[in-house]
């Protein structure tokens, strides 16, 4: 069983070890990603406001389901991917076999209370945003509520915006679950459990996703504008991608200097790097950590351009069209939701990350637990090189987990946690370290 977590963590010496220089080093960024794939939906339906689901997909291959204009595609950390299906008026999730079922929503339109998530009725549900432990925020459009679903599939409002949410898309909640950013309108807003409903941001004319890139900021895109937002945390706006218009620039040059068409989709990655995709321009973009624009999948607005399932993505030809939003998984692979007809697409990442590749280091180093043996509180000191998801685990004699303390992506720098351990017998316990590429297991006692 999982305890309750006892943890302040300090970042000691911040350093940033790594950009991408060098053209090559680019190139093995790129081809650290693979195969592109559909995940979920078969298509059939290009109009919108029409409800494709039918009770025969409940617990089938997700991609001989109808998807009816999804808005956002998010996983969890074990691969669970869930899927905003708005004009369905439900949440799905498709599993790590490929398997999609309901988890909210009653396939009808509705306006539900509190209870049992299947058994609510939601309305126009188009953002969406996921935790690590399968937990999921709904931005309820037409209710103008955003809801949560808990791991025992209870669902609550935690927001009722009384003053209404117009054309929302865009949501993100603070990892702490106390701060909620959603798009309405013109304007992002914010609500915390103390103030309320707040304007957070205003200005805007066509708001699609928001997210917090890697330093606690937030990071929005307008669609009508071609713009990328970063907002301080006073509200004020700095185009950080988009020269304001649907062309101009391109691969290679200066995000600032390019005409993202439609942009709608934005994700970051944990080296402060981000994806674009845009939805009239039907690509995905990456914007490297100089401000430069590549250009990572290409498409065309039409139907017709569905294409390259099972292929490298690079592959040349159009792959999709009218790209809503792009994430990114736990295990680095890239999500795309794709077009009026309903496809989420995929794009694998190797097994190794292809920073690591290069470097040829070990990322994960200076790992020191003290005092041991402990009677009060233990120490963990390590040290990582390049920015990477790391997890830190505690594990009694039996193998079983009994804390986690840490599961998060971080910077490249010096951490020490602290793990009060009174509360838990003495005895012998092990301490494991795991990212991507490495795993380090540190033996403790504790003692009276």
């Amino acid at each position: 069983m999982i305890m309750s977590h006892s943890l302040r963590l300090i970042i000691i010496i911040p350093v940033i070890f790594l950009n991408f220089p060098a053209q090559s080093q680019y190139s093995e960024f790129l081809d650290s990603y693979d195969l592109l794939s559909t995940i979920a939906g078969k298509g059939n339906i290009d109009v919108g406001g029409e409800n494709g689901w039918l009770p025969a997909y409940e617990g089938g291959p997700a991609t001989v389901a109808e998807l009816s204009r999804p808005h956002i595609a998010m996983a969890d950390s074990v691969g669970n991917i869930y899927i905003a299906d708005k004009d369905a008026h439900a949440i799905r999730k498709v599993n790590t076999q490929g398997v999609i079922s309901t988890v909210a929503g009653t396939n009808l339109p509705g306006d539900g209370d509190n209870g049992l998530a299947t058994e609510i009725a939601l309305n126009a549900p188009n953002g969406l945003w996921v935790k690590a432990d399968g937990t999921f925020y709904i931005l309820d459009l037409m209710n103008h509520k955003i809801r949560k679903v808990d791991t025992g599939s209870h669902i609550t409002t935690v927001v009722n915006d009384e003053s209404g949410i117009s054309l929302g898309r865009g949501l993100w909640v603070s990892r702490a679950e106390d701060t909620i950013w959603y798009a309405s309108g013109s304007q992002i807003k914010m609500w915390t459990g103390t103030s309320g409903i707040v304007p957070y941001a205003t200005g805007f004319s066509g708001l699609g996703n928001i997210v917090q890139d890697p330093d606690g900021f937030l990071v929005a895109t307008d669609r009508t504008a071609n713009q990328v937002y970063r907002i301080s945390k006073e509200g004020d706006r700095e185009v950080i991608a988009g020269n304001g218009a649907s062309s101009g620039g391109g691969d290679g040059f200066p995000a600032l200097e390019t005409g993202f068409n439609g942009v709608r989709g934005v994700w970051f990655l944990e080296d402060n790097t981000y994806f674009l995709a845009t939805h009239e321009g039907s690509q995905v973009w990456h914007i490297d950590s100089q401000g430069i624009a590549h250009l990572f999948l290409d498409g065309l607005e039409g139907d017709e351009y569905h294409s390259g399932d099972g292929e490298n993505y690079r592959t040349p030809g159009y792959k999709i069209s009218e790209a809503r939003a792009v994430t990114v998984d736990h295990q680095g692979n890239i999500l795309i939701t794709e077009n009026d007809r309903g496809f989420i697409r995929k794009i694998e990442k190797r097994n190794v990350d292809a920073l690591m590749q290069y470097n040829r280091i070990d990322h994960l180093t200076g790992i020191r637990v003290f005092p041991n043996p402990s009677s009060d509180e233990v120490k963990i000191k390590y040290r990582i090189a390049i920015p990477v998801r790391l997890s830190v685990t505690v594990y009694n004699i039996e193998g079983e987990v009994i804390d986690i303390l840490l599961d998060e992506s971080q910077q490249a720098g010096e951490y020490v946690l602290t793990w009060q351990n009174r509360e838990f017998p003495v005895g012998v316990y092990y301490i494991q370290i795991t990212s991507e590429a490495q795993s380090l297991t540190s033996r403790l006692c504790l003692i009276k």
